[in-house]
């Protein structure tokens, strides 16, 4: 698989291209807009800041074989516009400056999804460091969704970090088992169960609970929801987010909402959506220990949709 770099700074680039190497893709640097069209042809990805994400837009909209990744050290919202307007592009990968590459762990992560884009997600482990430590548990109840929370923020206290980041963290595992309790299960005929009253009761049979993991290597804490049903859709994720962000109102149309997507951006650095279609959804947040909260919040985020099949 060649994937084609489109980065104006030559240091960069090479370093961005040695990361896609190793993960065994063919990586091909271009420097300048006007260079790029003779690579074309042969590539199967094409990467890029999201300063030229009118010119990717364009190329996926010519080429609709062609797979798409950005990067960008701004605000998520200046680069979703192009995700919502085409496909090919489900991949974006924040990074520190326009001096600095996205982070290591992640271009790996993502060069190996392509390669093999109809397996199921990573292990969660892949998330953190060996030798990280953490939980993982199935809810059952509503009463269990608030004890894992508190869970959570006690797993998080202990690492010695500011009050808030553990506050976060109760917020996003919240949000996520609301999700997975809520929004995800679906009866026979295909309609969701309890969608309708977010503020029910429930006592989930286990094979609608949804699963927990929560992990820390020391530098970074990771956070997953995996639900059984593999119901979310890429446009549920992209324009919930492009609304969410612009202010906009709920959306229970598909048991989802854009305020909930912003919860989960807000609360981490980078998200990741793994969906298996009628099997599984896996929703991962991951955040680093190393960021003060100032850093955290001007940050370019990550977000990342793949589905198998």
């Amino acid at each position: 698989m060649r994937i084609v770099i489109l980065e104006r700074n030559r240091l960069v680039s090479r370093r961005i291209a040695r990361f896609f190497t190793a993960a065994g893709l063919d990586a091909v640097c271009v420097e300048a807009p006007a260079d790029l069209a003779p690579h074309l042809e042969t590539a199967d990805v094409l990467a890029a800041d999201t300063f030229d994400g009118d010119l990717v837009v364009a190329t996926c909209k010519a080429q609709p074989r062609l797979r798409a990744l950005l990067w960008t050290a701004e605000p998520l919202k200046h680069t979703l516009r192009h995700c919502v307007d085409v496909p090919q592009i489900s991949n974006v990968m924040g990074r520190k400056d326009f001096e600095s590459t996205p982070r290591s762990w992640e271009m790996v992560m993502v060069a190996r999804r392509l390669l093999r884009p109809d397996d199921p997600g990573p292990p969660f482990s892949s998330f953190v460091d060996w030798g990280f430590t953490g939980f993982q548990e199935k809810i059952a109840t509503t009463g269990a969704r608030d004890a894992a929370v508190e869970k959570v923020q006690r797993f998080i206290n202990n690492l010695a970090v500011p009050k808030r980041i553990s506050e976060m963290f109760g917020e996003l595992t919240h949000e996520l088992l609301m999700n997975g309790m809520f929004d995800a299960p679906i009866d026979v005929e295909g309609r969701a169960k309890y969608a309708l009253d977010r503020k029910a009761q429930l006592d989930l049979p286990e094979a609608e609970q949804p699963l927990l993991r929560v992990a820390t290597d020391g530098a970074r804490v990771a956070i997953q929801v995996r639900d059984p049903f593999g119901r979310l859709q890429r446009r549920h994720v992209f324009e919930g987010l492009v609304r969410g962000l612009a202010g906009g109102e709920m959306d229970t149309s598909h048991g989802g909402a854009g305020l909930g997507m912003v919860v989960c951006h807000n609360n981490t650095v980078a998200l990741f959506f793994d969906v298996v279609p009628g099997k599984h959804t896996e929703v991962t947040g991951v955040f680093e220990l190393d960021l003060n909260l100032r850093e955290f919040r001007t940050q370019a985020k990550s977000l990342h949709f793949f589905q198998a099949s």
